[in-house]
């Protein structure tokens, strides 16, 4: 086995992306790829504090032996597991604090901006709120602070296409009544927003792929109850229970177009932890049926 294959297995053991192993060397992830492709070879330095986030010794790291896996050594790999999970370093804090300042300023920027030159703080705040926003992760956030500034980006222009002229990704199911009085810019606009959301969830699903969930019965239980949620009891509330109650036309400043908006969003939000969840569920079951299937054929 060589040093990369081992860096793969042991890194697997602990249920590690190849991004928690990269924050908690302070390196980047395609360092981490390298190595696990035998492309380049870990500093002395790196292979030390791999040996002690993976509590093992350099030769084992090294020559690929199997880890015992002794009652004695679990309590031992579970601390080093809580005491090097992926944390932030100062140099990634150092980095954080400066975009967010930067996003910050820039957000702040924008704002007074708009209101010296149109006097219209709406405005302001519309084209301000995905720096101001942003800002506010960076220092607010330990990890994932990309993909919460990706969703943070999405919702903000989300919110301000339906504010201004009324588009959501949901317009593509009017696509085959489309007529040219109609703009066909705001139809492509709502196909590019329903890609972008797309994009989204699939970086969502890679950022948790080190996820793994045992099938319990609570487990599937709440994963049934939310999927129906989602797919059923949120439709039908908004559909028969909100939507008559409101007029056929509306202010944007209605209460009426809020809630809308925040219907749409949590069943979002929904479905990206059941899809989540599931994918972590549907892992675990796969490498069971995979141990069982070598256990056979061995």
């Amino acid at each position: 086995m060589t040093l990369g294959e081992n860096i793969v297995r042991l890194r697997t053991q602990k249920n590690w992306s190849q991004g928690d192993l990269a924050d908690a060397l302070d390196i980047s992830r395609q360092s981490v790829s390298k190595w696990e492709t035998d492309a380049s070879i870990p500093e002395l330095d790196k292979l030390l504090k791999l040996s002690e986030l993976f509590g093992v010794t350099l030769d084992e790291l090294v020559r690929g032996e199997e880890v015992p896996k002794t009652e004695t050594a679990m309590p031992a790999a579970q601390t080093v597991q809580a005491s090097f999970a992926p944390q932030a370093t100062p140099e990634r804090e150092k980095r954080r604090t400066i975009a967010g300042t930067v996003l910050l300023c820039t957000g702040a920027v924008i704002l007074v901006f708009c209101l010296l030159l149109a006097g219209d703080l709406l405005t302001g705040l519309l084209f301000a709120s995905p720096f101001l926003i942003c800002g506010i992760i960076c220092f607010a956030v330990k990890r994932r602070v990309g993909l919460c500034c990706g969703w943070a980006v999405y919702l903000c222009v989300d919110f301000y296409l339906r504010f201004a002229i009324d588009v959501s990704w949901t317009t593509i199911f009017m696509t085959h009544l489309w007529t040219y009085e109609m703009n066909y810019m705001c139809l492509a606009i709502a196909w590019v927003q329903f890609f972008a959301m797309l994009v989204m969830i699939v970086c969502t699903m890679r950022s948790y792929r080190a996820l793994k969930l045992p099938a319990t019965k609570k487990e599937v239980t709440w994963l049934i109850v939310g999927w129906l949620a989602a797919l059923v009891v949120l439709p039908l509330l908004m559909s028969y229970g909100i939507m008559p109650l409101m007029p056929l036309t509306y202010s944007k400043f209605s209460p009426y177009f809020f809630i809308n908006v925040l219907y749409s969003y949590v069943r979002l939000a929904l479905v990206n932890v059941l899809l989540v969840r599931t994918l972590a569920i549907w892992r675990v079951k796969r490498e069971a049926k995979k141990a069982n299937r070598n256990a056979t054929e061995t």
